[in-house]
């Protein structure tokens, strides 16, 4: 069994950046070490560190600007890891790495195959308790699980936010203590630029103690990529968010939603890089989670999410994903973490890699 490191950490800002990395230092250490090796591994055209550094640094101005706070957050990563600042920006570009373009590299920079995140979004009325739940399944190289972390942090403002996490990265998804929770699935448009990253805004979306502005957020923000961004509240009011850097659209459900890795939106959809999507398996993950969904309508629960988080169909390109025999860790696609949420109790349930071969994690605000 794999248990994922929790880590409390109190304040915001410089100090509380500070503190997660004095408290991870090797670990963020090996990250930002190893972080270039997994990326010439797996991008389409080679690339050398400084230049990948370089790229990552140009979202730099406009993190700074957009969000002090968090920027600062990172800086206080960096001084209590010992890196630089770059290379813990670099940590936290790993989702946008897979879509960042640049014409000095004629648009080659595109991973060889797609991650493979599966979320389902479920409204009170679709549960068996009458609350809503929310979850997904973390797809992406096994290398990444050793970073596996769960950051427990209480703001000064007397606010709490549990955000799943790598070691060194502000936020993958998480909810907060107003009853807001969010999860992801990456997407990949055509339309990549300088912008917004993805952690940064997870915690931006988590600062927020009502559903509209973390709706706003999401949809407003000068994003740097594409992403599927689904969201609940503990008032029962759900949002499934389909992302582009320029364009949004939201895709209607009444009672519960899956969501893989291609977008749903037809507008969008002809917007969706050649070659992000190299095998069908995201259309039988939507197929198989919407279909549970459908099924046990009014009876969902967290007990019966797990199993569908451990479910294999269509494996290895299944909800719980192994990779193929032989692959390296660096190339080997794997559910690293799976996390169920239940926004109104402030509780997150989670697994580490395989949710097949491991027990849930109860974590309370």
């Amino acid at each position: 069994m794999s248990q994922i490191r929790v880590l409390e950490l109190k304040g915001e800002g410089l100090a509380l950046g500070r503190a997660h990395g004095e408290s991870l230092r090797e670990l963020i250490g090996e990250f930002c070490e190893t972080a270039h090796e997994i990326h010439q591994e797996n991008l389409a055209g080679s690339i050398d560190r400084n230049d990948l550094i370089e790229l990552v640094m140009k979202n730099a101005w406009i993190l700074n600007r957009t969000s002090p706070i968090l920027y600062q957050e990172l800086t206080g990563v960096a001084q209590g890891a010992n890196r630089s600042v770059s290379e813990i920006l670099l940590i936290n570009s790993v989702l946008e790495i897979e879509d960042l373009k640049s014409p000095p590299l004629n648009r080659k920079l595109l991973a060889r195959e797609p991650a493979g995140c599966t979320s389902f979004n479920i409204k009170p009325r679709a549960s068996a308790n009458h609350i809503p739940i929310l979850g997904q399944t973390f797809d992406m190289e096994k290398y990444y699980a050793r970073f596996n972390t769960v950051l427990k942090i209480k703001g000064p403002d007397g606010r709490s936010r549990l955000v799943y996490t790598l070691a060194g990265v502000l936020g993958l998804n998480g909810l907060n203590s107003d009853g807001l929770a969010l999860v992801i699935n990456k997407l990949v448009a055509d339309d990549s630029r300088e912008g917004v990253i993805y952690p940064f805004l997870v915690r931006m979306a988590l600062d927020h103690s009502k559903i509209g502005n973390s709706i706003g957020t999401l949809s407003f923000a000068p994003r740097a990529s594409s992403m599927c961004w689904q969201v609940s509240s503990a008032e029962g009011v759900a949002f499934c968010l389909e992302t582009t850097s320029r364009s949004r659209a939201y895709i209607t459900f009444r009672d519960a939603q899956a969501h893989t890795n291609h977008f749903l939106d037809p507008f969008l959809r002809e917007r969706e890089s050649p070659g992000w999507l190299t095998h069908g398996g995201t259309f039988v993950r939507l197929q198989v989670t919407q279909d549970y969904l459908d099924d046990f309508h009014g009876r969902l629960d967290v007990e019966g999410l797990k199993e569908l988080c451990r479910n294999h169909i269509n494996q290895p390109r299944s909800i719980c994903a192994h990779g193929l025999p032989g692959e390296s860790d660096y190339f080997s696609y794997a559910t690293i973490a799976a996390v169920i949420m239940e926004p109104t109790n402030g509780i997150m349930h989670i697994s580490g890699i395989y949710p097949c071969e491991n027990i849930f994690q109860t974590l309370s605000l």
